[in-house]
């Protein structure tokens, strides 16, 4: 296959960033292109890249007809349909039905913490006037990432990297970023350490810190 991922400013896209570190943490070759959102242009670009028109887009130019899947959580489970992933989807059964329902909930909730805390990589740690919504949301994230690292022992939610632990990592950008790591356990703060010092998270924060473009605000 050769795969080219298209991607937001690192700055900001966190979905951008579920894609590209599954294709990372898995060593999958591919070619990145980055789309720097809310700039002249921008919209027509996605349009084109694909129906969804949004980022993250993943293009399988090795097809007949060349394949653009838009959304992270699809090009997730073509990944790891199409690779045997040493980083995808836990082996047993009902784990792997677990991992699947805790990317689905951070697919569709904690709305309240994306857009009162949009990631900013470049942000200077500090806090916001949190409203009761989105602590209430960082003390259910703590709870249940909390319980998975209990259960699992460490170091990755689920023991060993996967798809969902990519698919947090930008929920740990902004625990780290709005200087709430203080409200969570003793066992996630170590998580949240552990994910922040990946090779490749250093690599995507400190190109996303390089980034010239600026935007006030945005909650993908």
């Amino acid at each position: 296959m050769a795969l080219t991922l298209i991607i937001g400013n690192k700055r900001y896209s966190s979905w951008s960033l579920r894609a590209w570190l599954i294709l990372k943490l898995n060593d999958l070759p591919f070619t990145e292109e980055r789309v720097a959102l809310f700039q002249q242009g921008y919209k027509e670009r996605l349009v084109q890249l694909s129906a969804g028109a949004q980022v993250p887009v993943l293009v399988d130019a090795d097809n007949e007809q060349q394949l653009c899947i838009f959304d992270s959580l699809s090009i997730a489970e073509y990944l790891a349909e199409s690779f045997n992933l040493r980083c995808g989807w836990p082996a047993d059964k009902k784990q792997r039905a677990y991992a699947r329902s805790l990317c689905a909930l951070m697919h569709a909730g904690f709305t309240a913490l994306r857009q009162q805390c949009p990631m900013d990589v470049g942000r200077i740690p500090q806090p916001v006037d949190f409203s009761e919504q989105t602590l209430e949301e960082v003390q259910r994230i703590n709870q249940i990432l909390s319980r998975c690292l209990l259960h699992s022992g460490g170091p990755f939610l689920f023991g060993t990297p996967g798809i969902v632990d990519a698919y947090y990592a930008p929920v740990i950008i902004r625990l780290d970023r709005y200087a709430l790591l203080h409200q969570v356990s003793p066992e996630l703060r170590a998580y949240s350490a552990h994910i922040l010092a990946l090779p490749a998270m250093q690599d995507w924060v400190e190109a996303g810190q390089q980034e010239t473009e600026r935007i006030v605000r945005i909650s993908h």
